[in-house]
């Protein structure tokens, strides 16, 4: 079934990324944060996903995230915008609101015994797939260990995160 061709990718990719303008940002503001994932079936990290395909949803989901960026309210005590992107595992992709200061420092720390994370100099993301975004971009090696499961990615973050990443 994996062998199978991704039918209908630009209708999918046009309804995915209808869905991604639908995001209502700064409405759940008691929780600590809000994150939205990826509105599709994983269609999107598909093998026989056409990598142009896969540039123009990144290209909405960084789009998506300045678009936020520039609608946050003045008067949250604090309020941070990061849009991720799982590469290649693009469904897992998130783009996050923290309203928790403690939080949001807590979550760039991942080095425990399941997920960790690790700065990586890798050759820009979006340079290589020619997007054009204002968002600051760095990325992360994740590596997830399970007791029968592991798996290797790189994550590309956009908008605003600490200092001491950059």
């Amino acid at each position: 079934m994996d062998q199978a061709r991704v039918r209908g990718q630009h209708r999918k990719l046009r309804c995915l990324i209808r869905h991604i303008e639908e995001f209502n940002a700064f409405e759940h503001l008691g929780l600590g944060y809000e994150h939205f994932h990826v509105p599709s079936g994983q269609f999107i990290e598909s093998p026989k996903t056409s990598g142009r395909i896969k540039t123009e949803f990144a290209r909405a989901w960084i789009q998506k995230a300045e678009e936020m960026l520039s609608q946050k309210p003045n008067d949250l005590p604090f309020c941070k915008i990061v849009a991720m992107i799982d590469e290649p595992y693009f469904w897992n992709s998130q783009i996050i609101i923290f309203y928790d200061e403690e939080y949001y420092r807590s979550f760039w720390h991942r080095s425990g015994p399941v997920q960790t994370w690790e700065v990586s100099k890798q050759m820009s993301f979006t340079r290589r797939r020619n997007i054009a975004t204002i968002l600051p971009e760095i990325s992360m090696k994740e590596t997830i260990h399970d007791d029968d499961f592991s798996r290797k990615s790189v994550l590309w973050f956009y908008g605003e995160f600490p200092e001491e990443l950059r």
